[in-house]
């Protein structure tokens, strides 16, 4: 009998299900890896977790066409009863649902079911325990149309001799098979780019297992042309630490073999639920001065962008990147490093989703500002958080904890891009615009015969002009002998001008001075044009030049220019003007500010 009016219909239940909001097949993918762990931890010393990608190669014309046509998860784990796999493929069931079973990555109960078919329509499932090897599957068609209301009962059945030979570990006494086929929702449409991302993905999620060696996670492509199998690619997932704290990583070399941040801080917070308390394990790294210098264009700067934010991490797990404790305007902000790590216990606290793809509850949050908005004094509020026991005070500590360690990494940051130059950061390169306005110094004494105050020391003897400038970079904070190799490189270039930040009193956003022949033009720390201007303009590495700020430092240096060409009374006027309008920017961009 049919029924009409069933709370869920079958074909609307399962349409829901599918748009289960996984922002990446990646992310599917993980809720297998995690169920292969899980089940690995009592068994194995490591756990081998293989995902194989089958692309089907057909012949269109005279042109091969190759499609991503099934996914394979083997694992070594410990297998399921028949009971336990027809259980494992309920939604909203599982193995973890009591409190007792809650330590561990799994939990939901959420993960073969809904994240197989939020990529295909069909999922096949061997499993195997003391050589009896049972097999069931779900089919979202079928299911749709009514006619698997079930999941179908286990049989025996042994694992298809196709996955026997592409499996590479050597199949034991237990372990299991999943295989999602009819892929209607992966938007990667060959194995090659759907592994490449997922290797990111994957090394980050699950980058402690990786690194303890307590998991091991092959990735493999293959092409199938009717029937002819050959392999396309085989690794082994690398850890991807956001921290670059590890060694072993797949980050570019050398940062591969050795950390490209130092751990700024570590330490534990407490939360008490119920009057039990609970571990918040807070870390801080900031990037070293090696890999800083190296700029936001270069391997380890592109790869640190991609990792940029507080990563989340649940029982070893990775949740989430959080971004929103990001300057997302700063490209600086790549250079540090913050995760947040805590226990299963915690999970109502943080709000953790049932896909393991965030923590909902945790953000950047300013108690000071809700109380406002709630119309009530901070202490009133806190006293009312506290009397309810309300789990957004333990966010709000550490949201301002997180805050406080970020503002001291990040003026670490900075002074770091200020305080070294490297060999090809001495003189600007070819079409850099102290290299434009040098050459329109040049054409204006030629044809016009205008000439500046600092243009007599251009002839000063080498040793002298080497002396004085190794006394203005020491200024700037650099060490003696490295202050020696850049003033070697800058009395040897005719580069006229010389962009420096530095402390300069007064409301001037800019200062002038010239040494050894050079316009030296220091940028203001203190002023507000300084980050909200000069640092907005910055490339992605923080050190190059935009043609905005090459721009803007055009119209700095042609300023300079004037004043050193101008007679001593009218230079005093102008370096009145220039205070004057440092003043009145400073007031209006405060303003701005807030």
């Amino acid at each position: 009998m049919i029924m009409q009016h069933e709370i869920l219909p079958p074909n609307l239940a399962i349409s829901s299900m599918r748009s289960s909001g996984y922002r990446d097949s990646a992310y599917a993918l993980a809720e297998l890896i995690d169920n292969s762990i899980q089940a690995g931890l009592d068994v194995n010393e490591c756990t081998n977790v293989e995902v194989l990608c089958i692309d089907k190669v057909e012949l269109v014309g005279d042109r091969k066409r190759q499609r991503m046509d099934q996914v394979a998860i083997y694992d070594n784990a410990c297998g399921m009863s028949a009971d336990v796999l027809r259980v494992a493929l309920q939604f909203g069931n599982g193995s973890h649902k009591t409190a007792d079973k809650q330590n561990g990555i799994g939990k939901f109960g959420m993960g073969l079911p809904n994240a197989s078919i939020s990529q295909c329509c069909r999922v096949d499932v061997w499993s195997w325990q003391d050589g009896d090897c049972f097999y069931t599957y779900l089919d979202v068609d079928d299911i749709s149309r009514g006619e698997l209301r079930e999941v179908p009962e286990p049989k025996l059945s042994a694992i298809p001799e196709f996955w026997k030979k592409l499996i590479r570990d050597r199949i034991g006494s237990h372990g299991t098979l999943v295989v999602w086929s009819r892929l209607d929702r992966i938007r990667w449409k060959t194995s090659s780019a759907f592994l490449r991302n997922t290797e990111f993905l994957v090394g980050r999620i699950y980058r402690y297992f990786l690194s303890s060696k307590t998991a091991r996670v092959r990735l493999a492509a293959f092409e199938d042309t009717r029937g002819n199998v050959i392999q396309k690619a085989d690794s082994d997932a690398l850890a991807n630490d956001p921290l670059y704290l590890m060694s072993g990583t797949l980050d570019p070399k050398p940062y591969n073999k050795e950390a490209a941040f130092d751990l700024f801080t570590q330490y534990h917070t407490r939360i008490s639920i119920q009057g039990q308390e609970h571990l918040v394990k807070l870390t801080f790294s900031v990037v070293k001065k090696k890999a800083r210098h190296e700029g936001g264009g270069s391997a380890i700067g592109k790869n640190a962008q991609r990792n940029q934010g507080v990563s989340v991490v649940r029982a070893g797990r990775e949740l989430e990147l959080n971004k929103s404790f990001d300057n997302s305007y700063d490209p600086r902000e790549r250079w540090w490093g913050v995760e947040v790590s805590f226990e299963p216990a915690l999970d109502d606290v943080f709000g953790v989703t049932n896909n393991k793809q965030a923590a909902t509850a945790f953000k950047l949050m300013d108690l000071d500002e809700d109380a406002r908005t709630e119309g009530m004094s901070p202490q009133e509020f806190r006293e009312e958080l506290e009397a309810a026991q309300d789990p957004r005070l333990a966010m709000y500590e550490i949201s301002k904890e997180i805050n406080n360690q970020l503002r001291t990494i990040r003026d670490q940051i900075k002074s770091q891009g200020e305080g070294k130059r490297t060999r090809s950061e001495v003189t600007p390169p070819s079409g850099s615009a102290e290299d434009i306005a040098t050459k329109a110094t040049e054409r204006r004494r030629e044809e016009l015969g205008a000439q500046g105050s600092s243009d007599k020391d251009e002839k000063l003897p080498l040793e002298e002009k080497h002396r004085v400038l190794t006394e203005e970079f020491m200024d700037e904070g650099v060490a003696e002998e490295e202050a020696r190799e850049i003033a070697v490189e800058w009395a040897k270039s005719d580069t006229k001008f010389v962009f420096k930040d530095g402390d300069v009193p007064g409301p001037a956003f800019f200062d002038i001075r010239s040494r050894a022949g050079k316009i030296f033009v220091i940028v203001n720390n203190l002023h507000p044009a300084k980050d909200g201007l000069f640092e907005l303009l910055k490339d992605g590495d923080g050190v190059n030049d935009t043609p905005a700020l090459s721009s803007l430092k055009l119209l700095l240096e042609a300023w300079a220019r004037l004043e050193d060409e101008a007679n001593p009374r009218r230079r005093q006027m102008l370096e009145e003007i220039r205070v004057d309008w440092g003043r009145i920017a400073r007031d209006f961009l405060q303003e701005a500010e807030g």
